[in-house]
């Protein structure tokens, strides 16, 4: 008595093989397209956090801009002359020429920390 089994035929393995290997890569290319389609709109996010971190930085240096001005017109306009300045006018110009060393701070610390807190966020 002869046993009769059901074995597909070896061409039919391949091709099923085959098969299964080429939707695993349509999966996988499918993937890389999502992921691609995802970078760019992170990087088209990114952009634009960038362009309104640079607007805010130049609105921020006008603003800087016109608070200098507006001192140095209040110690212009001053009575007490340029030998002898009264106790305002010095402070003012203390501030301007960064000599307020109360209101110093370390720019390497300052810059450490606000890293760390960019890091922390992503």
């Amino acid at each position: 008595m002869q046993k009769l089994t059901n074995r597909q035929n070896p061409s039919n393995v391949l091709e099923s093989r085959l098969k299964d290997k080429l939707e695993l890569i349509d999966q996988i290319r499918a993937d890389a397209v999502n992921d691609i389609e995802s970078l760019t709109e992170t990087f088209q996010h990114m952009t634009l956090v960038t362009e309104s971190v640079q607007q805010n930085y130049q609105a921020l240096l006008a603003q800087n801009q016109l608070l200098k001005s507006t001192l140095l017109s209040i110690i212009d306009e001053c009575e007490c002359g340029q030998e002898n300045r009264c106790d305002r006018c010095h402070r003012i110009l203390q501030i301007l020429a960064g000599n307020n060393p109360e209101q110093k701070l370390n720019p390497v610390l300052k810059y450490k920390t606000i890293l760390t807190q960019i890091r922390k966020l992503g």
